[in-house]
């Protein structure tokens, strides 16, 4: 895997494909996401977990060969075909519903855009092309870990922001192994309708035991642009699995910093695996 490394810098256009051949001696198939009852593997199954579905294959050399980039509008979305000649290849595949297609670095990072990371999956299989055709059924895991709030003290009526603020990695990752490859300041923005219950965002672990500690801002932002800042909440050590989603319990609102936390597991949540409950 590490010949990936000698891959030149490269961002994937929102060009559909670069190869794609209709009747290659290649096919790839999206058949399942981790942890979601798919158990009808049809076009409509895919289109509950992303919108957007990137292949690309690369040589031993480190040489991008093939790409294709899906839309979930498109023809066949989940399903890949190429002409490879014989020999070792390395694929990775990223679904996700970001606006635009991810781009890739020398490094082996792969880099979501979008002002806010939603669900997000991934695969990296080796592939052995030789004289008969392969036909593959692909598993893509969750990358992905969220973090959801769950206030117990009472909401500022004026709130409509919220402002999330770490350090870690928010759409950066290793198309070798899916975890996260930066430690760099993040903000997420939630814009809010006062109907909330409940406040979560999207980060992609950077490893199987990772943590990050959290700021939480609040505001008011008036219909004239003037913007009030109501309440800030400091909150340290928040456990991130990925496939996991923390749920976090206790006064959010408060202007406390939060100083010690107990860690609960509990039953699994739906199609994510086991919840880590956080009060603090």
């Amino acid at each position: 895997m590490a010949m990936l490394s000698a891959c030149e810098k490269m961002v994937v256009s929102e060009t559909s494909e670069t190869g794609g051949a209709q009747d290659g001696n290649v096919v790839l198939r999206v058949s399942q996401f981790e942890q979601t009852p798919f158990e009808a593997h049809s076009r409509a199954d895919v289109n509950n977990y992303c919108t957007r579905l990137c292949f690309h294959i690369y040589d031993d050399s480190g040489q991008r060969i093939q790409y294709v980039n899906q839309k979930q509008e498109d023809t066949g979305f989940g399903t890949a075909s190429f002409s490879l000649d014989q020999g070792h290849y390395y694929l990775v595949v990223v679904g996700h519903s970001a606006d635009s297609n991810p781009s890739f670095s020398a490094n082996e990072k792969v880099s979501v855009s979008g002002k806010n990371l939603g669900d997000t999956f991934w695969c990296c299989e080796e592939i052995e092309v030789g004289e008969e055709g392969i036909d593959r059924s692909l598993v893509l895991r969750r990358i992905v870990s969220m973090v959801r709030f769950i206030p117990e003290d009472d909401i500022p009526p004026t709130m409509n922001q919220m402002v999330i603020k770490y350090k870690g990695s928010r759409g950066t990752f290793s198309g070798l192994t899916g975890y996260g490859t930066t430690n760099a300041a993040q903000t997420v923005e939630l814009n809010l309708t006062g109907d909330e219950s409940q406040y979560e965002f999207y980060l992609i672990p950077s490893d199987a035991e990772d943590a990050v500690s959290v700021t939480v801002n609040t505001y008011n932002i008036a219909d004239d642009g003037r913007i009030t800042s109501l309440t800030v909440k400091s909150i340290p050590d928040i456990p991130i699995r990925r496939n996991c989603i923390t749920i976090c319990r206790g006064n959010l609102f408060d202007n406390q910093s939060a100083s010690k936390s107990v860690f609960i597991t509990v039953t699994v949540d739906g199609d994510w695996g086991e919840n880590v409950e956080m009060l603090f």
